[in-house]
């Protein structure tokens, strides 16, 4: 009897958790009806009085930075010299890439990638250098590589220190992981009119941009490689009698090398996926180009520079891949072993006789014969694949249109705007309680607080714009899991089939965001559908990677026992493998949506709309609209912040609604 009471006494509380979880599920609902029953008698629109008036007070701050920008201390004493600093290191560059001319370039890229990946990654470095030049305008090539070589250059030397300082320091490493978390949840699109106010535009503001996004990977991976290093190591060196300064130099960090030279190809995918965008600040590089070619519907010319960027992204990938890869070329295998000076000496060489013979040549464009006219047969496919498959691709964009964007949209419109409030508060308290269910319903609130923009025949609410973006975020984000949980299940359970999903996955997280637009773009043309479609493109792979890892770490213990226990595969995989990989899943359900986030604010510029085209315009016009340009960025930050503690909150909480 005592046996049967100790074996039940899991049950019992068991049930008694379940009750009280659904006590306080229910007092929450109780609360949520009462709350939307208020809000139904109150006004069904945004009242006036909410109205923080921040766009008012936005532009009048613009208005007196430009009217004290040569006299206020904060100008003359700070921003406009680093402002003219960074034009300096702009120009420079330009200067040393004028005088190596594109032989010099391509050669010195060779050289860079031989030196530290091996003679695969050096060919590769090289080839990709010299197919920019054939496909794209090389002098704007030269322009965002310039851009790019600068921001990079800055994101090192303060990432570095700073992730030695966190390395040292869990106090430090707590604070900086809040900014740096910050910095990479806004969208790009935020950071475009306060850069514009403080720096002007043009490429000082677009290195700012680029910097504050590229600064994460070199902190965070410095920070990792650092507190890696063997224990061992550092007490060896402390037995030599090495002080701080010495262990850190002469042990640390040549321990740590790796993981940093890791951080420096993060730094620069992550530079590429940004300063391709900070060409709408008027850089005047083969983003600008894409961007056109977007707008005006040539997609040859933007796909030529898209392919373009797309290379310049994979010979840098390739020079600073930072592993050697001899043993995996037949061709660097049969190579001798060279002394590491005397391969040095060869590759000054090598960049000095192509310098010399591009300036012999006066080789200061790329050479007309080398050019291959890319953007005509894009132009005659993309016309090919319209005629073939219109009724398809608009069926496709009407239903996505009509039966599921619009929908959702005007449902998320018509409701009383406080009744979404406290429905979000609601689920936010389901989920993780009710510190999360006041943050969540806060950040909506403030939305509704951000006033009206100009707009059509009146004035839209901003509320209204945060809808619509909501609205095709939630589409997006379905689509991207209804797709990629299927296939990361697949490649959980198949070596064969992750082998094979592998490097379409690689490839697709190398491109920039701005360029999975324009092939959407020749396909659903401009407007929402296209949005969502270049979202979900762009946003599965994460998930898919998650979903498998998390299917593959699963112990083979209880996997095991659901087998011996007659569970079948599909039974193991639904019973087992799911519900303990289910963190790892919702993880990859988070990073789909902040990278749905991302792109859908990017695709305002193919005519989706909301809060991204608010941003959008206010970068273009910051003498009328920047007001609303801080006003929309506020409100996509908000919307990313709600939606990332949501969903982070089913990653983490067991059992929310019992906090």
């Amino acid at each position: 009897m005592s046996a049967v009471s100790v074996e039940s006494l899991p049950e019992l509380e068991s049930a008694e958790v379940v009750a009280q979880r659904r006590r306080k599920r229910s007092i929450a609902l109780g609360a949520f009806v009462v709350l939307a029953t208020l809000a139904l008698v109150m006004s069904h629109e945004v009242p006036s009085w909410l109205d923080l008036n921040i766009q008012t007070k936005a532009q009048q701050a613009y208005k007196w930075t430009i009217i004290h920008r040569q006299s206020a201390p904060i100008f003359t004493h700070f921003f406009q010299p680093l402002t003219d600093f960074l034009q300096w290191l702009y120009d420079m560059g330009m200067h040393v890439l004028e005088f190596l001319r594109w032989p010099g370039v391509v050669a010195m890229a060779g050289a860079i990638g031989w030196r530290t990946g091996g003679v695969r990654a050096g060919i590769g470095a090289a080839a990709a250098m010299l197919g920019v030049g054939m496909v794209a305008d090389w002098n704007l090539a030269m322009i965002t590589l310039d851009i790019m070589l600068v921001s990079v250059l800055i994101a090192l030397v303060l990432g570095i220190p700073l992730g030695i300082w966190t390395a040292r320091s869990d106090r430090a490493e707590r604070v900086i992981r809040v900014l740096l978390d910050t910095a990479q949840v806004m969208p790009i699109f935020v950071y475009f009119s306060p850069v514009q106010v403080f720096f002007g535009i043009k490429v000082p503001p677009a290195i700012i941009v680029t910097v504050i996004y590229a600064l994460p990977p070199a902190v965070r991976l410095t920070n990792h490689g650092l507190r890696n290093v063997p224990v061992v190591l550092n007490e060896v060196g402390e037995s030599f009698g090495a002080n701080a300064r010495q262990q850190l130099f002469k042990v640390q960090l040549p321990v740590a090398r790796r993981a940093i030279l890791l951080g420096l190809n993060q730094v620069i995918m992550m530079a590429f996926g940004v300063v391709v965008l900070a060409s709408l600040l008027g850089t005047g590089d083969l983003g600008q180009v894409v961007l056109n070619g977007l707008q005006k519907q040539k997609v040859g010319d933007a796909a030529a520079a898209g392919l373009g960027i797309v290379l310049l992204a994979i010979s840098l990938d390739r020079m600073s891949t930072g592993e050697r890869s001899h043993k995996f070329s037949r061709l660097g295998a049969a190579m001798p072993a060279v002394p590491r000076r005397v391969a040095n000496g060869v590759a000054v060489v090598a960049v000095v006789l192509a310098v010399v013979v591009g300036q012999a040549l006066n080789a200061t464009a790329f050479p007309a014969w080398l050019t291959v006219d890319v953007a005509s047969p894009i132009d005659s496919f993309v016309t090919w694949v319209q005629d073939t498959f219109r009724h398809q691709t608009q069926a496709t964009s009407d239903f996505l249109v009509t039966y599921i964007i619009e929908p959702i949209e005007n449902l998320l419109q018509w409701l009383p705007w406080f009744v979404v409030v406290v429905a979000v508060s609601f689920i936010g308290f389901v989920s993780k309680g009710w510190r999360l269910a006041t943050g969540v319903g806060l950040c909506l609130f403030l939305i509704a607080a951000l006033g009206t923009i100009p707009g059509g025949d009146g004035r839209v609410l901003l509320w209204d714009l945060a809808m619509a973006t909501l609205s095709q975020v939630l589409v997006a984000i379905v689509l991207s899991v209804v797709i990629a949980l299927p296939l990361g299940m697949i490649s959980g359970r198949s070596d064969r089939f992750e082998r094979f999903l592998r490097p379409f996955l690689d490839i697709a997280q190398v491109l920039p965001a701005f360029v999975y637009l324009i092939p959407v773009v020749f396909l659903f043309g401009v407007g929402r559908s296209a949005g969502v479609v270049a979202c979900v493109i762009y946003a599965v792979p994460p998930c898919i990677r998650l979903t498998s890892l998390g299917m593959r770490e699963v112990p083979h213990a209880p996997r095991e026992a659901a087998t011996s226990f007659g569970a079948t595969g599909q039974q193991e995989m639904r019973m087992v493998q799911l519900p303990l990989a289910r963190k790892s899943i919702l993880l990859g359900i988070n990073q789909t949506l902040m990278m749905v986030l991302a792109t859908v604010i990017i695709a305002a510029l193919v005519g989706a709309g909301g809060l991204g085209l608010v941003a959008y315009e206010a970068t273009a016009k910051p003498n009328i609209k920047l007001g609303q340009g801080v006003a929309g960025g506020l409100a996509i930050v908000l919307l990313a912040i709600m939606l990332d503690r949501v969903t982070q909150a089913w990653g983490t909480s067991k059992q929310g609604g019992n906090q």
